[in-house]
């Protein structure tokens, strides 16, 4: 069960009662890795990106680079693109070859052609590796994916997007930015004449984006088991068993982080790219715990997930993955169980304050 504060609690649109023990000090946190992020220089972050994600595999040797659609992915200009392309040839991490654009690895070979996606450099995951150019925009992301889950919860609404412009401070563009990826990972969705529209978070649609996971998610882990390395599974096993000595001690975003290393790292090693697109819509039923479990009076009275991502990972690990497949479905059904019922007990000790760009859809 979990323990949750026995009075209601209004939740306000820019700050949340419930986080106030702990709001001071992770404000200083993240000013400070703000601060860090702010001192390096567009192409840097670019360099560190990419790189990254050529340490990782998650970029095959010999797949193609090009200014134009790294400049499109990433949200910036061709020039930053330009320097960190260079800078990585210098490092010895990409190659020229007889055409246009360099290929990941220090040696040409094959040339491996295809349209690289968000996922490629963990930009929907990972804010800290976003590039400097949509800081602005990115500060304000996390609030809105935070209001509009919570608003979500007691009812349908149609967004008003330029009301919701508004109400935050930032621009048409920024706002149409922040609603469009909200729709890649299910949370937001336009209707039949293209309006921006919030879906209820009720049972039903739960039941139905689990049923999609417990369909998918074992499958694609086995897919994804051939390309793992050893080095990658001890770390996830590591980072596991450190939270379970860490555990209530730590922070809520921590949860984020793990869940991310089985659900997005770990299954987006999978080939079959039509699967993963599949399954990031099913990525805003992760946002629970980013968003709900914001202060220790709402953790679990034990540990929420660790040791059944870790029976995966140990399964995956000895070579198993058709028992790692059977321990994620096992896991879904129970990740489900404990979903429904945060929610539910979240709806009963909260009332949401209205914000200007909603409107009620009545059933």
């Amino acid at each position: 069960m979990l323990r949750y504060i026995a009075c209601k609690v209004i939740i306000g649109l820019r700050a949340y009662p419930w986080s106030r023990r702990t709001s001071a000090r992770n404000a200083d946190k993240v000013t400070s890795s703000k601060t860090i992020m702010m001192k390096k220089h567009l192409n840097d972050q670019l360099f560190e990106i990419i790189a990254t994600s050529i340490k990782s595999k998650r970029l095959k040797a010999g797949t193609l680079l090009l200014e134009g659609p790294l400049a499109e992915l990433f949200g910036v200009s061709r020039s930053p693109v330009r320097q960190a392309l260079v800078n990585l040839h210098q490092a010895g991490l990409i190659c020229t070859f007889d055409g246009r654009g360099y290929l990941v690895g220090a040696e040409p070979g094959e040339v491996l052609r295809r349209k690289l996606e968000a996922a490629d450099f963990q930009l929907a995951t990972d804010e800290a590796q976003a590039p400097r150019k949509t800081e602005s925009w990115k500060a304000v992301y996390d609030q809105i994916e935070r209001d509009l889950l919570h608003q979500s919860l007691f009812g349908t609404y149609r967004i008003n997007e330029l009301e919701l412009s508004r109400h935050y401070g930032i621009s048409r563009t920024v706002s149409s930015q922040v609603l469009t990826r909200l729709s890649l990972m299910g949370l937001v969705e336009r209707d039949e004449r293209s309006r921006w529209q919030l879906g209820q978070w009720d049972e039903e649609r739960l039941g139905e984006l689990y049923e999609v996971r417990r369909r998918l998610e074992p499958y694609v882990l086995m897919r994804a088991a051939e390309f793992l390395e050893a080095e990658q599974l001890e770390g996830y096993i590591a980072r596991l068993h450190q939270a379970m000595a860490l555990y209530p001690d730590m922070d809520s975003r921590q949860f984020d982080d793990l869940e991310s290393d089985l659900h997005i790292e770990t299954l987006g090693r999978c080939p079959n790219r039509q699967m993963l697109q599949i399954l990031r819509r099913t990525h805003s039923l992760l946002l629970s715990g980013k968003h709900i479990l914001l202060d220790k009076s709402y953790f679990p009275d034990e540990e929420p997930f660790f040791r059944e991502h870790l029976s995966i990972f140990e399964n995956l690990q000895a070579g198993r993955p058709d028992l790692a497949a059977q321990s994620m479905e096992a896991h879904l059904v129970i990740a489900e169980r404990k979903v429904k019922q945060r929610l539910a007990q979240f709806r009963e000790q909260n009332v949401i304050q209205a914000v200007p760009y909603l409107e009620r859809i009545e059933a």
